[in-house]
């Protein structure tokens, strides 16, 4: 998830170092992200061969598939770290946002020092704590999809932050600020999560999680007998049962051992999302606010043209 900071407004008008330092840096980021975007989105306009089974319609020449599109574009999607060495570059643009961490703990912005680490680090442990360490997710559609998210957040934010140091408020900017988040934050976060979970084994293989399915297997068939013939006569219901059962019987059968790093991954993917939905929420107060300032510039103006 991108780290929201809050400009440090001088009283001058003028050209201080800080100002200086500061939109350096938004300029510099500006045009790293906007190089990952172009490459972004070459890479995703450029067409590829699809798989043998697939049409141009996503039908399988061996027959209706269910969600053919689905797994069409995520073959369309596959690839993107190797291309033009996007990858490479992503990760050392995103590390660079390291800097923001020293910008909030030496004041030089006004935003909490905890939250701007907390939201630097869920990207760079994107980055480095699973796309770095794992190499299958190079080829995963998800990078893709996460990448398109940042890139496009980051050349919006990064003028946006650049003009502001020097009180410059451009309307179509903010606009897109207050209005692209509504998209690409959960795109970006989500993107992050199931990157990150699909680095991990199967969650039924997780050491005395054959427990929990046991006993919420024979919760299922202790159930009142109209009820349990309710949950079998549907098809979902049946595929519940089924799967519980499965479940119940993995931990033999898999012989799978969680490494410490694979624990952490996943405990991240369960943080997540309360996380997601407390910059979502701010984000959201942010947009009111504009939205309510321009309204009322609007309503100003309207009455100063009356009189």
């Amino acid at each position: 998830m991108p780290s929201e900071k809050k400009h440090h407004k001088a009283g001058k008008k003028g050209l201080t170092p800080v100002k200086a330092y500061l939109f350096l840096y938004n300029a510099v980021s500006f045009v790293l992200w906007g190089r990952l975007l172009v490459l972004t989105v070459w890479f995703i306009l450029t067409p590829r061969s699809a798989p043998a089974h697939w049409t141009v319609f996503g039908q399988s020449a061996r027959g209706d598939v269910p969600w053919a599109w689905v797994a069409a574009l995520a073959d369309h999607l596959s690839g993107a770290y190797d291309f033009h060495g996007l990858g490479e570059a992503t990760k050392w643009t995103q590390s660079l946002a390291v800097l923001e961490i020293f910008h909030a703990a030496f004041g030089l912005v006004r935003s909490p020092v905890g939250t701007v680490a907390s939201q630097v680090f869920s990207r760079l442990w994107a980055v480095w704590g699973v796309v770095e360490m794992v190499p299958s997710t190079h080829a995963h559609p998800l990078f893709a999809t996460m990448l398109l998210a940042w890139s496009v957040t980051e050349t919006i934010r990064y003028p946006f932050y650049a003009l502001a140091l020097f009180d410059i408020e451009v309307y179509a900017l903010n606009w897109l600020r207050y209005n692209t988040f509504l998209v690409l934050y959960p795109l970006g976060a989500s993107s992050e999560a199931f990157l990150a979970l699909s680095t991990v084994p199967p969650l039924s293989s997780l050491p005395y999680i054959h427990y929990f399915f046991a006993a919420l297997h024979a919760i299922c068939l202790s159930l009142p007998a109209p009820v349990l013939k309710q949950i079998t006569h549907t098809k979902a219901g049946r595929h519940f049962l089924y799967s519980l059962a499965r479940a119940k019987a993995a931990q033999k059968t898999h012989g799978i051992t969680w490494s410490p790093i694979q624990f952490v991954r996943l405990v991240l993917f369960v943080i997540w999302w309360p996380a997601l939905y407390v910059l979502y929420t701010y984000m959201l107060k942010q947009r009111r606010k504009f939205f309510a300032k321009n309204k009322q510039a609007k309503r100003v103006g309207q009455a100063n043209k009356a009189n």
